[in-house]
């Protein structure tokens, strides 16, 4: 998706989650031109009861980053609610915020890091009707996108479809996906006066 978004905008794709066994130092990548790739590294205190503190200092680390290169984005949008607080910080620029709720049915927020998360962004977008229900009960805006779940493999006639029938029709699902969020957004940052 953030390929496909970066060419027609400049996109920072903060990736401040990475494994234990990622980079020792912060990686900057250009993975194309319009598409650059932040990641902080590595957990410096790898032990699961310290993973908040982990989380807090990759944001911390990719605020720094980001306070370098004078960073004024239109859009920040994120997909794990624990960067939140750092979506907040941006709303508070005059950023649109934007949480694309994709999260697992297994681990989903309870009700009130949902409530947390609605009041820290101005829009949520799901593909998944039950995320929707859960979302429409807190003040932000919740937005269904159709198309169902990109991660499922699409259902092509053949009995054993080629891989590039598949992969183009992951592509044209993607595409309609992506269509869908740019008017969202569009009509979101017309409102904001952006």
């Amino acid at each position: 998706m953030l390929e496909l978004l970066s060419t027609y905008n400049q996109v920072i794709w903060a990736n401040p989650y990475g494994k234990i066994t990622g980079a020792l130092l912060p990686r900057i990548t250009t993975l194309k031109e319009g598409l650059t790739i932040y990641n902080p590294g590595v957990d410096l205190l790898p032990i699961p009861s310290l993973k908040n503190l982990n989380e807090k200092r990759r944001l911390m680390q990719l605020n720094f980053y980001l306070l370098e290169k004078d960073f004024e984005p239109d859009l920040v949008w994120i997909d794990d609610p624990a960067a939140a607080l750092f979506t907040a910080a941006y709303g508070k620029k005059g950023a649109l915020t934007l949480y694309y709720a994709l999260e697992d049915i297994d681990s989903q927020p309870t009700r009130e890091k949902r409530a947390k998360l609605a009041g820290a962004v101005d829009l949520i977008v799901t593909p998944s009707p039950v995320l929707y229900k859960k979302y429409s009960e807190h003040p932000a805006r919740v937005f269904l996108l159709s198309g169902g779940d990109l991660g499922q493999p699409p259902e092509i006639e053949d009995e054993e479809p080629a891989e590039d029938q598949l992969e183009k029709a992951f592509m044209d699902a993607l595409q309609v996906r992506l269509e869908e969020l740019s008017a969202i957004v569009k009509k979101e940052l017309a409102r904001k006066g952006r």
